[in-house]
């Protein structure tokens, strides 16, 4: 969700002339009413609540809105001091208002601004026209509305994203789920920090991740959030270029194939690109041609009709994307490599009859094999370079450096091809034999090269070598069926609870309705697996009964085990004594680092055991399994004592569209 903030007097002010305006009544029927209407979130200065420099975090709001409001009614210093900065760092979208008749006038410099004037005695009924002007200033193509940047157009805006504002605790609860592969908890995070003042620069972390778990829907959703606000965004861009092409791949739709071409176009076009972003993009470029090329042969047959169906002009046009982001950045050798393999490709093909009509004219195609034949010859010796000299920058730990050692051996494939031992050899070495993913990749090139018979001899027996390296590796056949199951229900009664719900002594009666339940939906067809919290009662029951029956269950708290502990169990120790033991030998996944929220979620109304719930959710749908079942051992009654019990889980169960229910009525306990 976009996010402005309010730059405003607080309370009631006078007027040089002595009229009282209630600057608090004046946010609550016309700002705030506006600003939902146009569906923004945010707030004034007097949102910060956390701890710390409060300068530091209101120069953050004022610089990352993407909108800012602010009241000029009357000559307020912090008012003027906070909209000076905002003019200073950002070019657009802040909208002036003045309410009226007051006797104050803006400042000299304002004088020639354009603002809203509203009716001091009634402001909500500015409240249309404002909303209309909010929406208008997002939609605006007026190169800026700041008085600095109209004076010194050639100033550079801040970047916000360039700056690094987002809070420590976010950035480790991020790296917490990445390294945890939770697909469904990176979700969470993205829809949580939607409306937070570091949203954006936190999305692109999300999203970055997303992209390394291979959630590329979930990473589309974050990035596309950002370049909805942003459509100029680089690293969106280029992040969605490259997810657009792999979604052409699948669905061949013509419109998605250019939505990455668009957003490689925007990248190329806006001024603020590095070399290296460059680079990437015109290498984009060559991929989404190569994409095209290699689909109009992908059906053929024999090595002859891949070869005469292959020589065409998207070969050219690869072949030049890739050569020009080599050159816009020579550090950047991937691009590099990619341009020499399509040009040996290309050159090899220059023999084949249909050669010539890729050109306008024999002429210009006799004139572009010798052009082809120079410039293969030198990138040979510049890729050589450029890889070993970023081998050589690279520490032995840096995940990177497999990747170059690949590329290290493509080129003496390339550049080599009589020394066949030695090239299988560099294949070898640079790729470990824990490392399957890393072969699949290579493979696939020299696959492509067997295919068009270019150098197949020796691609045919790099792979026949390294295959017998994976001969072990287990059969990639397609499991069961995965059925998972989540659990949730009733805690065990508190000593003392008036309107008993699960005594103690039913402790037997529940297991044996659970395990029923549990028992009930075993298939030998199905890989059963559970996911459930650890609280003293059904969610306990559940993992000991999954145990009993041989399944696979994982644990999930929303705060750190023994934080968990001291709220959960009290003075039920034997509950405590079992939740140890399930610690020992189940895996366990924590959300929150500290009692309750995390620090970064502090200033919201978010209830730490409903987050819990829907991390718990979320995860579960996005496990890949074919089947979610969730077994809640519930009395039926839509309000519990408390936030996040089971009828909230139940709620989030039947939202979700596709989770089967399997209610245990808890009511059985007490007869």
């Amino acid at each position: 969700m976009t996010r402005a903030f309010v730059i405003r007097p607080f309370g009631t002010k006078i007027d040089s002339v002595g009229k009282e305006i209630n600057f608090e009544r004046v946010h609550q029927v016309l700002i705030d009413p506006a600003l939902k209407e146009a569906q923004f979130e945010g707030g004034t200065t007097g949102e910060i609540v956390e701890s710390g420099n409060i300068r530091v975090d209101m120069f953050a709001l004022i610089l990352e809105a993407d909108l800012v409001v602010c009241d000029i009614t009357v000559q307020n210093a912090n008012v003027f001091y906070e909209l000076g900065i905002r003019h200073a760092l950002r070019k657009k979208r802040t909208v002036l208002i003045k309410g009226t008749p007051a006797k104050d006038s803006p400042p000299f410099d304002l004088l020639t601004d354009r603002y809203l004037a509203y009716a001091i005695d009634d402001p909500a009924a500015a409240k249309g026209l404002l909303t209309e002007t909010i929406t208008a200033a997002m939609k605006s193509e007026r190169p800026t509305d700041s008085p600095i940047f109209q004076m010194l157009p050639s100033l550079l805006e801040a970047d916000p994203s360039r700056i690094k504002i987002v809070p420590l605790d976010f950035r480790e609860e991020v790296s917490r789920a990445q390294k945890s592969k939770s697909i469904g908890w990176l979700r969470l995070l993205s829809e949580e920090v939607r409306g937070r003042r570091f949203q954006w620069e936190g999305l692109k972390l999300i999203a970055t991740a997303q992209w390394d778990l291979k959630d590329y829907a979930g990473a589309f959703d974050s990035w596309e959030a950002l370049r909805e606000i942003y459509p100029k965004d680089i690293e969106a861009n280029l992040a969605l270029a490259n997810i657009y092409e792999r979604q052409f791949r699948k669905a061949r739709r013509p419109e998605v194939f250019d939505a990455s071409e668009h957003a490689i176009s925007r990248v190329l076009e806006n001024s603020l690109t590095s070399p290296k972003q460059r680079a990437e993009a015109l290498a984009l470029k060559g991929r989404n041609q190569k994409t095209l090329w290699r689909l109009e042969f992908h059906d053929s047959m024999t090595v002859e009709e891949r070869r005469k169906t292959a020589m065409n002009r998207a070969l050219i046009r690869s072949y030049e994307a890739y050569q020009e982001a080599f050159f816009e950045d020579l550090n950047h050798f991937y691009p590099g490599l990619n341009s020499l393999q399509m040009g040996t490709i290309l050159l090899d093909l220059t023999g084949e009859d249909v050669w010539y009509d890729a050109f306008d004219s024999d002429h210009e195609a006799d004139n572009y094999r010798e052009k082809l034949r120079k410039d293969i010859s030198s990138l040979r010796s510049l890729i050589q370079m450029s890889v070993e000299v970023g081998l050589r920058r690279m520490d032995e730990g840096d995940p990177e450096r497999i990747w170059a050692k690949i590329s290290k051996a493509d080129m003496l494939f390339l550049i080599d091809p009589k020394r066949e031992s030695r090239v299988i050899g560099a294949y070898l070495d640079a790729i470990p034999k824990d490392k399957p993913f890393a072969w699949d990749a290579a493979r696939g090139q020299l696959e492509l090269f067997a295919k068009l018979g270019v150098q197949s001899d020796l691609a045919k027996k790099v792979i026949t070598e390294i295959d017998e390296r994976f001969t072990d590796r287990e059969v990639s056949k397609k499991g069961k069926p995965v059925h998972l199951l989540l659990f949730a229900g009733h805690r065990v009664d508190a000593p003392g609870r008036s309107d008993s719900r699960f005594p103690l002594d039913r402790e037997d009666r529940a297991r044996a309705l659970i395990y029923e339940a549990v028992n009930g939906l075993l298939d030998v067809e199905q890989a059963v697996i559970g996911l459930t919290s650890a609280a003293p009662g059904t969610d306990i029951l559940a993992h000991e009964i999954c145990a009993e029956l041989g399944l696979t269950s994982t644990i999930c708290l929303p705060m750190p085990s023994d934080t968990f502990a001291r709220f959960a169990f009290q003075n039920l120790d034997a509950w405590r004594t079992r939740y140890l033991d399930l610690l020992k030998d189940h895996d366990v996944l924590v959300l929150s680092d500290r009692e309750g929220l995390p620090r970064w979620l502090d200033s919201s109304d978010v209830d730490s055991w409903e987050r819990g719930n829907q991390w718990v959710m979320k995860m579960a749908l996005t496990s890949g399994a074919d089947r979610i079942t969730l077994i809640a051992l519930w009395d039926g009654k839509e309000a519990g004592d408390a936030p996040g019990g089971t009828a909230h889980m139940v709620r989030l169960a039947e939202e979700a569209g596709k989770v089967h229910i399997h209610r245990i009525d808890a009511n059985l306990l007490m007869r």
